[in-house]
């Protein structure tokens, strides 16, 4: 402490006045913290990578305490440890705060989040909102095969076939993001945006009754490829001779009794199969394809829109049915007409190939399809809140599986295979509407790979056989070769489905579905993994007979 003195003059009075002041270095000190470092930069792409941060303190007074407790403002940015290891949690700007444990000094690190991936959500909407369209008018939005596939099955059309309401979408539009898919059935929207806090935005429409995620994935930055334009291939598919050489694809006939079909000159005419597949690489411009009708192709997959560019998967599936060169290869349905549709993406496993696979059955439905073969299924994500259990597959709760329910009801025959896990069946394959096939080989065995089970609900599963052991099929460059899998038995089943449908039009989807069920070697004691057993088309012509005469 130190005295001053100042000397106060004023008219006739004098006097001195006397202070006392500190010198600078006894004030209290104020402890001082400093985050190192005072900015980062973390990627959400790279989870797995985060920033360590310290902190150095000064003017701590004796025995006070050098600890911190670390926050984070936004944890959906960033969250952070209590060692001061921040780590990224999604695209965006936020500060990680270090507080001292008396609260006397705090600081603060600005952390930036990038992120180099896009984002698929499926809004599930409360409903569809206000259409435009009638079910009084249904040639505005149906073919006129699709309106007739109903009058056939006295099938109403109803408010399930009316599209989602226009200003529904551009409500969603003006959010952000892309639409890449929609269901009029299941009252679903999925969108592609690169911003995953839209969520939060989507979930405020008040139409909209849920968001759920259903891909994640690095943001394409190669320009956008040039549009896909379809040509339908349109040629005269018949075969005169009902007397036909199969070539490789003997078996493939055979074990089904497929044959008694053909020689009775029905081999698929004027019936629309749709092809749900993962991609047809340059299927027309394969030789061994230029004699089968194809109606139109459709990719569903957002980030490419060619059905023709990649995945050769469709090219050996659509090839058990639609081949039709006697004495090289004669596939199940050579005559029938064909859409061939892409919802898969080869490149990962993410719920909205589902909601693709959805997508593809409505198109097929509004152009009037009859038949739908799907050799995909679904039993896993990469998302792991999306893996499914095995209750999940109770023929009602999947997407994919909905999607099919809701196409049977329409009248459409589907078809798919069992996937080749040896468990239990996967989506859309556990619907009770979906005719399910499993493998056998050229001796009529169980092939060891094909998915079997009985579901949770009581099912069993697969319903029927046919060749997927050693099945001949065509390859991309136009030659045969045999390959393995149960997404050969569908196809081979789809087409003979084809040629039954066309021997007896006036059988509904349901009894097409109860006489092939009833053909199997196994229909009067059904165990898995064979079901109901080998399909015999003899057997299944001679019940479609029986059910036409007792109408």
């Amino acid at each position: 402490m130190t005295l001053r003195t100042f000397q106060l003059c004023l008219p006739f009075l004098c006097f001195s006045l006397y202070f006392s002041a500190c010198k600078k270095s006894e004030l209290p000190s104020t402890p001082s913290i400093i985050i190192d470092p005072s900015f980062v930069q973390l990627k959400r792409d790279h989870p797995e990578l985060g920033a360590r941060l310290t902190v150095n303190i000064q003017n701590i007074q004796s025995g006070e305490s050098k600890e911190v407790v670390w926050s984070s403002e936004n944890i959906r940015i960033a969250t952070v440890k209590p060692d001061g290891t921040v780590w990224a949690a999604g695209a965006g700007e936020t500060y990680i705060v270090a507080t001292m444990v008396g609260g006397k000094g705090t600081a603060k690190c600005k952390v930036v989040v990038t992120d180099a991936n896009d984002y698929k959500y499926r809004l599930v909407l409360k409903d569809k909102g206000l259409s435009n369209f009638s079910v009084n008018r249904p040639q505005e939005f149906l073919s006129v095969k699709a309106i007739e596939r109903r009058r056939k099955g006295n099938i109403a059309i109803d408010e399930t076939d009316l599209p989602i309401s226009a200003e529904y979408l551009k409500a969603i539009q003006k959010v952000g993001g892309i639409i890449v898919a929609k269901s009029k059935w299941l009252n679903t929207v999925s969108v592609n945006c690169s911003d995953q806090f839209l969520i939060d935005q989507y979930k405020a429409l008040p139409f909209v009754k849920d968001v759920i995620m259903v891909w994640e994935g690095k943001r394409t930055t190669s320009p956008p490829a040039k549009k896909y334009i379809d040509i339908p291939q349109l040629v005269s598919n018949h075969t005169a001779n009902n007397q036909l050489d199969y070539g490789s694809a003997a078996n493939n006939i055979k074990i089904n009794n497929g044959q008694i079909l053909h020689q009775q000159g029905f081999k698929g005419a004027g019936i629309d199969i749709a092809v749900i597949d993962a991609g047809f690489i340059d299927m027309k411009n394969n030789p061994s394809f230029k004699n089968i009708n194809i109606k139109g192709a459709k990719s569903f997959v957002y980030e490419n829109d060619d059905p023709y560019a990649i995945d050769s998967h469709g090219v050996w599936v659509t090839s058990c049915m639609a081949t039709n060169l006697p004495g090289k290869y004669v596939g199940t349905a050579p005559e029938a007409n064909y859409w061939l549709l892409r919802t898969e993406d080869s490149s990962s496993e993410y719920p909205i190939e589902e909601d693709y696979w959805v997508n593809a059955a409505e198109y097929a439905d509004s152009v009037g399809v009859d038949i739908i073969n799907s050799s995909l299924a679904y039993t896993s994500h990469y998302l792991v809140s999306a893996k499914y259990e095995f209750n999940d597959m109770d023929g009602k709760t999947a997407q994919a599986t909905r999607g099919a329910n809701a196409a049977a009801s329409k009248g459409i025959f589907i078809v798919n295979c069992a996937g080749n896990n040896d468990t239990w069946v996967g989506t859309p394959a556990d619907s009770p509407n979906v005719l399910t096939l499993g493998s056998v080989n050229s001796r009529g065995n169980a092939g060891m790979f094909t998915s079997w089970g009985i579901t949770v609900d009581g099912r069993m599963k697969p319903d029927v056989m046919a060749m997927g052991q050693g099945a001949s099929v065509i390859n991309v460059s136009g030659e045969s070769e045999n390959r393995s899998g149960t997404s050969y038995s569908s196809p081979i089943m789809a087409g003979l489905t084809a040629c039954l449908w066309q021997a007896y039009p006036k059988l509904t989807n349901k009894e097409l579905m109860e006489v092939i069920r009833k053909s199997g070697h196994m229909a009067n004691k059904p165990e898995v993994p064979y079901g109901y057993g080998i399909a015999d088309m003899q057997i299944a012509m001679e019940l479609s007979k029986k059910i036409i005469a007792f109408r």
